[in-house]
């Protein structure tokens, strides 16, 4: 049966509801710690919208958008505590990734990427995350809550994991202290937007091991190409370094899942979900037909 919700580029057939897809397509519409901008719970639904006005055919790549994907039921982000949330999550990404598909997870605002990458972690072991962000996210809490969208990467790091932070642009000084204590990987937005690291990319790859869990929050993007975010940051990253990294990292590295959060949808305004669309789209046909497999 054809779900009630929309589907990742639902007008290619293949696509609806098609549960031995390779790409599964998670909604999670939560937001439950934001602290400025409000709108990241409808937008996973606006994206899985947003996808069908895609073309079927990928101009970089010069082959058909051949990504067979399932668009999950999203889970109940509303009802019971944030624990019991990012418990749903965590049950619902571990049961994809055991399957040994690879999960998209559309947001939501960044806090939701905690229990992904934790499923991703239990499945796939070392587990580096490249994160993609205008903050760091590595408060140990914020507004009293351990959880939060501003503390996800500091729980993250706990795990543990390896984070590789790209595009980096704000940062508390408490985040600063944390991120010079453990000798932190960060690429500066300022030497990535004004070619002050002409080999960001290689030094990138360098940086992540084997397996690579991707958290793209699309503040770290210019706010031309993202202009309603959850904390908006003005200096961010071009579309095209961006996917060149994206590119880049999935031919050379063994990508396992990715997520794109803190999209918020403004009614009247197509630009937001649109790009996040066509960034869960490039990740996935390079993962099909580039992707470094070293299984």
């Amino acid at each position: 049966m054809r779900p009630a919700q929309p589907c990742f580029l639902e007008y290619d057939p293949e696509n609806v509801d098609n549960p031995d897809a390779p790409y599964a397509v998670l909604p999670v519409p939560y937001e439950g710690t934001v602290s400025y901008g409000k709108g990241t719970g409808s937008a996973p639904e606006a994206i899985l919208k947003a996808s069908d006005q895609l073309e079927l055919f990928d101009e970089e790549l010069f082959v058909p958008v051949d990504i067979a994907t399932q668009t999950l039921a999203a889970p109940d982000c509303v009802n019971g505590s944030q624990e019991e949330i990012f418990n749903r999550l965590y049950t619902k990404a571990r049961s994809v990734l055991e399957q040994g598909r690879f999960l998209m997870a559309l947001g939501g605002e960044h806090s939701v990427s905690l229990p992904l990458i934790r499923a991703a972690a239990d499945i796939t072991t070392p587990l580096s995350v490249l994160h993609l962000d205008a903050h760091t996210d590595l408060r140990d809490s914020y507004e009293g809550n351990k959880l939060s969208h501003a503390s996800v990467m500091r729980r993250v790091s706990e795990i543990p994991v390896q984070i590789v932070h790209v595009g980096i642009r704000s940062l508390s000084h408490e985040e600063y202290v944390f991120l010079e204590s453990v000798q932190g990987i960060v690429f500066w937005a300022r030497d990535i937007v004004c070619g002050e690291n002409q080999v960001w990319i290689e030094q990138i790859i360098s940086a992540l091991g084997e397996n690579v869990y991707i958290s793209l929050d699309v503040d770290v993007l210019d706010l031309s190409l993202a202009p309603s975010t959850g904390t908006p940051e003005p200096g961010g990253m071009t579309w095209y370094d961006c996917i060149k990294l994206l590119k880049c990292v999935i031919a050379n590295r063994r990508l396992v899942a990715a997520d794109i959060v803190e999209t918020v949808s403004v009614p009247g305004m197509r630009a937001n979900e649109y790009t996040a669309a066509k960034l869960a789209a490039k990740i996935m046909m390079y993962h099909k037909h580039l992707g470094c497999d070293r299984e």
